[in-house]
């Protein structure tokens, strides 16, 4: 007849079971040392016996889950090759399971769970009595379904599957809540031998194990023997195991490697943590779909990946990461690239601060000659514009949006190129300096001493990553305040206790008002149209945003970065071997425009329409050629610029 094993007959023919074995285990143990097979305790080692609780109390090493910031949604299941294990109560294992395994195992439950757990016993006859003296103790101390429980999570099921969970899943792509009776009478029978009973490579001797799994649960009475026959008919679809990171490997493999500077590697990958991730899985998305059309439109100039980083500016999260567009071990993402003219927003921003220049100061876009240091080659540095071309004076606001290369030079050595190593380190996005170490490793660094850099420095002459570049633009995009990119909302330990916090604060990095003035250059479409026109890329329609390019000479890298209140992105597109692209290929053709598509979706996703700063306190304004300008306290339309030093001859 049917029934299950919670019935209780069942329970009650447990209980005596239970019982008659603990009475037959102690009766042995009178007995052979009676008998003088062992004649002292200590011989058997019965007195130094492993503390039999820690079966229960010590936790087994369990897969990390890695969530989107909703913390509804998986992205990654993080363990070591081989293992997987998630710790799961008696009650989500769902029904058939447990009872299958039940009728497998019998009376020698407690003895393999002690095998299992405590590495006690084998063949010997002392190892065989201390393994039955702490099965007597636990079975004992705990009830049925806590030992069962224990068992099922200790059991390694094949193809790196320990417990219910992790078995139903790899072989099934269930949970274990969901198994039916031919499955779980399946995955019952493979504990004995996981690996010659693998279904996926032997599914006949898994299939005669499951019928032996079957024939104990009609004898026990769990089952029927036409549930039994049913089940063995029963055609199983096998799924095998799912890929560890299901989302955004780019962004996880940075998340693992924050967690595991955190709590080191063993317990970011079998630590049994709860790990809720900032990442936004629309704006993921969107940010893969703009780089691979970007890519898609721009093959023809040799154009094979991108990478896109995107912050909220309020508070550092990072909200999408994509490294790469091609299959690729390196995150493009954090690889140091030439950030070419991009990197004149720090130059600018460090000349508004300095109150030596205003966004009115007049800018000659003239030859221009700075003599390098003696014994240098070449002996001068005479950067050109991408055109090749001069366009006069220029308003400074102008030159910053029409990238135009001698007035940003102007800018940073009228100011010191040191200042400007400062601001960008103040923002978040410090310039990297390559070494060469003796055996030809190249090291990239951050904290060579501000005076060691060159005037090339504001053209891109040292190294950037997205992620830098998006924080710095985030950095601008929050008033001048600067958030540390992070990548991690929270993390719970299995109990549910939450460690603590290492988000730091915002500090203020640059005052709001220089901030502010920056941003205003930055949105003003005018500002660009010499070189760019009117309505380019960098332009969203209906909505004020702060954007520039930047590309470097031998176009191996294209930029486009920028931000509005909500959301600061940086775009870098190029190929991962360096190769540069066809000449001619501008940023504004080959970074823009997946900067363009991915900020209008993203806002459209995030429900923001046309926002922007108001003037803050510290700022004055006025009128100047017929347009309104900012000022910081102190400067004004006439405040005169710096004197450039001797080694700089214009014209």
């Amino acid at each position: 007849m049917g029934g299950s094993g919670g019935s209780e007959q069942a329970q009650a023919r447990r209980g005596w079971t239970r019982a008659r074995r603990v009475l037959a285990i102690g009766a042995v143990l009178l007995v052979l040392l009676a008998s003088g097979v062992a004649v002292e305790i200590h011989a058997l080692g019965l007195d130094r016996l492993p503390d039999v609780h820690a079966v229960m109390t010590n936790p087994l090493p369990t897969d990390t889950m890695v969530y989107d910031r909703t913390g509804a949604v998986l992205i990654a299941d993080l363990h070591p090759g081989g293992y997987q294990h998630y710790r799961t109560p008696l009650q989500d294992m769902g029904r058939w399971l447990p009872a299958a395994t039940d009728a497998e195992t019998g009376s020698a439950m407690a003895q393999r769970l002690v095998r299992l757990r405590l590495g006690v016993g084998g063949p010997g006859t002392a190892a065989k009595i201390r393994q039955a003296a702490l099965a007597a103790q636990l079975s004992v101390t705990y009830s049925h379904s806590l030992i069962l429980e224990a068992y099922l999570q200790s059991l390694f099921y094949g193809n790196g599957a320990y417990g219910p969970r992790a078995a139903a899943q790899i072989y099934f792509g269930i949970d274990a809540s969901k198994l039916d009776l031919a499955q779980a009478a399946l995955l019952a029978g493979l504990t004995d031998e996981p690996t010659q009973l693998d279904p996926f490579r032997n599914l006949s001797a898994a299939k005669q194990r499951q019928h032996r799994v079957l024939d104990a649960m009609v004898r026990n009475r769990s089952i029927t023997v036409a549930q039994a026959a049913q089940s063995y008919a029963e055609t199983l679809q096998l799924t095998g195991p799912k890929p560890p990171v299901l989302v955004a490997p780019e962004f996880v493999q940075y998340v693992v490697d924050a967690l595991t500077s955190r709590v080191g590697k063993d317990a970011s990958m079998r630590g049994g943590l709860r790990v809720v991730t900032t990442l936004d899985l629309e704006l993921q998305r969107q940010a893969e779909l703009a780089l691979k059309s970007t890519v898609a439109a721009n093959s023809w100039r040799g154009v094979t990946t991108g990478a896109l980083v995107a912050i909220d500016p309020r508070s550092g999260e990072l909200l999408a990461m994509v490294g790469s567009v091609e299959s690729s071990a390196h995150n493009m993402a954090l690889q140091p690239r030439n950030p070419g003219t991009a990197f004149r927003v720090f130059t600018y921003t460090a000349a508004i601060a300095s109150k030596h220049y205003t966004m009115v100061t007049p800018l000659p876009d003239a030859p221009i000659t700075i003599d390098q240091p003696s014994g240098a080659v070449p002996a001068s540095y005479k950067p050109m514009n991408f055109d090749g071309k001069f366009h006069g004076t220029c308003e400074l606001q102008a030159c910053l949006g029409n990238s135009l290369n001698p007035p940003a030079v102007q800018a940073e050595l009228g100011i010191a190129t040191p200042e400007v190593v400062k601001m960008a380190r103040a923002l978040g996005a410090p310039p990297l300096r390559v070494h060469f170490e003796p055996n030809g490793t190249a090291t990239f660094r951050i904290d060579d001493p501000p005076e060691t850099f060159g005037p090339a420095l504001t053209l891109g002459g040292y190294g950037e990553t997205a992620l830098r570049m998006t924080t710095g633009m985030s950095a601008l995009a929050g008033g001048g305040v600067l958030h540390e990119a992070t990548a991690i909302r929270e993390v719970k330990r299995p109990n549910g206790v939450a460690l603590r916090s290492t988000a730091a604060s915002g500090s203020q990095a640059v005052d709001v008002g220089t901030a502010f003035i920056v941003s205003q250059m930055l949105a003003d479409d005018v500002n660009r149209a010499m070189i760019f026109g009117r309505g380019s890329p960098l332009a969203l329609p209906s909505r004020h945003a702060a954007a520039l390019t930047g590309t470097t000479d031998d176009f191996r890298d294209a930029w486009a970065i920028g931000y509005t209140p909500s959301l600061a992105t940086s775009v870098w597109m190029g190929n991962g071997n360096s190769e540069p692209l066809r000449s001619g290929s501008d940023a504004i053709f080959v970074a823009a425009p997946a900067w363009h598509q991915f900020m209008q979706a993203a806002l459209d996703q995030m429900g923001k329409g046309d926002e922007w700063y108001a003037p803050p306190p510290n700022v004055h304004s006025s009128d100047v050629n017929g347009q309104q300008a900012y000022f910081l306290p102190g400067t004004s339309a006439s405040t005169p610029p710096p004197s450039l030093p001797g080694s700089v001859h214009l014209g």
